[in-house]
C-alpha cells in the first residue's frame, strides 16, 4: 500500500480546505492516513460490488469486482495512498450509481439534480474532472429519452455547489480561491516511469480482455444491462481522457480509471474457454503486483 501524506495541487481548493480540517481533528500521522486509505479502498470495493450486483451486470453474484478493485489499487503504491484522487473515487461511485438509476427510477428529476450536484463537487475537488460533463450528457442520453426540463435540472444541480462555494468565498473574503480553482496547468509532456508503464499496460490488457469477453455476451443480455455496460465503456474512455495534460502530477492521476477497469477485469476472470486462461491471467496479475512493488519500491 502507498504511504505518505496526501498531496495537494494548487487547483484542488476544496480538497485543501478539507485536508486542513482533517489535520486539525485527526492529526498528521502518516500511518493513520495510510490506514484510512486502506479502509477507504476496502469500502469502495464493497460499494462497487454492491452496485454491480444490484444491477445484475454479471451472470451470478460474487465478490469478484470488490476483489479486483483491491488488486488493481495494489499495482502501484501511488494508487493506494491517501489523496484527492482516492477521495474522488467515492464521488465517481456515487455518480455512476445515480446514472444507472435514471433508467428505471420514477423520481428521475431528484436523481438528475443529485448527478449534477456530485459532478459539481468533483470539479471543485479536482478541476480536470470537468471532462466528465460530456460523459454525463452521453450517459443520460443513452439511458433516457431527451427531455429539456430534465437536462436543466441536471445543470441546476451542477451549478449549486459552485454557487455555494462562490457565496461562502465572498462572505468570508476569500474570493482569491476562485482564481486558484481554475489554475490547472496543462502540459503535453507525456513521460511515465517504468513502473507506471507496466501497471497501465497490465490494467489496459486485462480490461481489453474483459471487454472482448463482454462483447461476446452482449447479444444475450437484457436491453437495460446492455445499455449500462455501454455507459461503463464510456466512463472508462472519459476517465482516460480526464488525465490528458496533467501527467506531471504523478501516477495517481490514473486512479479514476480503476473503477471502470475493475468491472471489465472482473469479466476477464470469467472466460470459459480455455479454462486455464483466467487462472493464468490472475496469476500474471499477482506477479505484476509483486514485481512492481518489489523492484520499483522507493
Amino acid at each position: 500500500m502507498g504511504s505518505g501524506m496526501p498531496q495537494i495541487e494548487q487547483h484542488q481548493v476544496l480538497w485543501d480546505i478539507l485536508l486542513k480540517k482533517m489535520h486539525r481533528i485527526l492529526g498528521t500521522s502518516v500511518y493513520f492516513h495510510s490506514f484510512l486509505a486502506i479502509i477507504s479502498i476496502v469500502l469502495q470495493a464493497l460499494y462497487l460490488n454492491y452496485i454491480v450486483s444490484n444491477y445484475h451486470l454479471f451472470n451470478k453474484r460474487s465478490y469478484l469486482p470488490a476483489y479486483t478493485y483491491i488488486l488493481v489499487t495494489s499495482l502501484l503504491p501511488q494508487w493506494s495512498q491517501p489523496g484527492v484522487e482516492l477521495f474522488n473515487n467515492w464521488l465517481f461511485l456515487i455518480l455512476i450509481h445515480l446514472i444507472y438509476q435514471t433508467y428505471s427510477d420514477l423520481n428521475t428529476r431528484k436523481i438528475l439534480f443529485n448527478i449534477g450536484f456530485v459532478f459539481g463537487l468533483l470539479v471543485l475537488f479536482n478541476f480536470p474532472n470537468f471532462w466528465f460533463l460530456v460523459f454525463i450528457a452521453f450517459a443520460i442520453a443513452m439511458l433516457r429519452a431527451y427531455k429539456p426540463a430534465e437536462w436543466m435540472v441536471t445543470l441546476l444541480g451542477t451549478i449549486t455547489p459552485l454557487y455555494l462555494f462562490v457565496g461562502i468565498a465572498y462572505l468570508t473574503d476569500h474570493l482569491f480561491l476562485i482564481s486558484k480553482l481554475f489554475s490547472t496547468s496543462f502540459s503535453l509532456d507525456f513521460r511515465l516511469n517504468n513502473a507506471t508503464i507496466i501497471a497501465l499496460a497490465v490494467v489496459l490488457a486485462l480490461s481489453l480482455a474483459g471487454i472482448i469477453m463482454l462483447s461476446k455476451q452482449m447479444s444475450r443480455m437484457l436491453f437495460q444491462i446492455k445499455k449500462i455496460w455501454w455507459v461503463n465503456i464510456l466512463f472508462f474512455i472519459f476517465a482516460i481522457i480526464s488525465t490528458s495534460g496533467i501527467y506531471k502530477q504523478g501516477a495517481e492521476i490514473w486512479v479514476v480509471c480503476l473503477v471502470p477497469a475493475s468491472m471489465f477485469i472482473s469479466k476477464s476472470w470469467m472466460i470459459a474457454k480455455p479454462k486455464w486462461l483466467p487462472e493464468l491471467l490472475h496469476l500474471g496479475f499477482i506477479a505484476a503486483i509483486i514485481y512492481i512493488n518489489w523492484f520499483f519500491k522507493s
